[in-house]
């Protein structure tokens, strides 16, 4: 609990009773006090309001265990993705669940996802996506690694962004691609960006059927970077996948269930359970010493 006060702005009360909290939450999910204390004390490395800590600590042990990320890495992570997106704090859980549900339905792990949505999530933020998190598991699923995806998105995010303030031939190429005109286009950009976004994507994975090259079409786009433009190939010949990812998203969002049912899973394991009798066991000693203190 020394690391917490490092970190917080708790009074002595506050901390005796973040202590006491932390012990509580021992016995209910399999980690011992200390890892519950570590992600606590990085919580206010991270600027996580006080009233907010316990609950922001509870949701990253859920997703530690839940996941393939250590607790402290979904802290972190998650996090700076909330700083940028300026998403609400009591929204941790209800992203966390999103992050599981998609690594359950997608050919992607939940590390990924995070990796590649903190990646866009500032040009996401920018244009206006909502579903940055299902653009990440969408990518991630064919493959698009989270460095190399992360700038190629992010100059596609951009120049579409351009073309729609400018108008002209640009905004034209991407509109007829999509198959929308000039201001349908526009409005679904401005308005909902991550469906014009798919559509756009959808109609690049048809021109080889239409007889035209993609290769050329993304030229004339000045998309024309090695990773750009393997990565739109690549979501075009998958862009169900984004279609997928969205409506998965939104209902995890929605439902707010999929983290607390992932980790309810791992909790009734037999080596979850005698990790909390153990440190039931522990809190007891801890008591009893306590209790002859000096």
């Amino acid at each position: 609990i020394t690391g917490v006060a490092k970190t917080t702005d708790l009074t002595d009360e506050e901390l005796a009773a973040m202590s006491d909290s932390i012990k509580a939450l021992s016995t209910e999910i399999p980690a011992t006090t200390e890892e519950i204390a570590a992600v606590t004390e990085a919580a206010g490395q991270l600027g996580i309001q006080k009233d907010a800590l316990l609950d922001f600590t509870e949701i990253m042990t859920m997703l530690g265990t839940a996941t393939n990320m250590t607790a402290d890495e979904a802290a972190t992570s998650l996090a700076r993705f909330a700083n940028i997106t300026g998403m609400a704090t009591d929204n941790y859980g209800r992203l966390g669940s999103v992050i599981v549900d998609l690594g359950n339905n997608f050919a992607t792990t939940e590390s990924e996802i995070v990796a590649m949505g903190t990646r866009l999530a500032s040009a996401g933020k920018l244009a206006g996506l909502t579903e940055i998190m299902a653009l990440a598991a969408a990518m991630s699923s064919v493959g698009i690694e989270a460095e190399a995806g992360g700038t190629a998105m992010t100059q596609t995010l951009n120049a579409i962004e351009k073309a729609v303030a400018k108008g002209g031939d640009d905004l034209a190429e991407f509109a007829r691609i999509a198959g929308m005109s000039s201001e349908e286009f526009s409005s679904a950009w401005k308005n909902d960006a991550m469906s014009a976004l798919t559509s756009f994507i959808g109609g690049l994975g048809k021109l080889d059927e239409q007889g035209e090259s993609t290769v050329l079409v993304l030229e004339d786009l000045g998309l024309t970077g090695i990773r750009q433009s393997n990565m739109l190939k690549a979501l075009g010949l998958a862009a169900d996948q984004m279609t997928g990812a969205v409506n998965t998203a939104n209902t995890a969002w929605q439902q707010n269930t999929a983290l607390t049912n992932e980790a309810n899973k791992r909790y009734a394991t037999a080596q979850s359970r005698l990790t909390m009798m153990q440190n039931a066991y522990n809190n007891l000693k801890v008591a009893i010493g306590d209790a002859y203190t000096p």
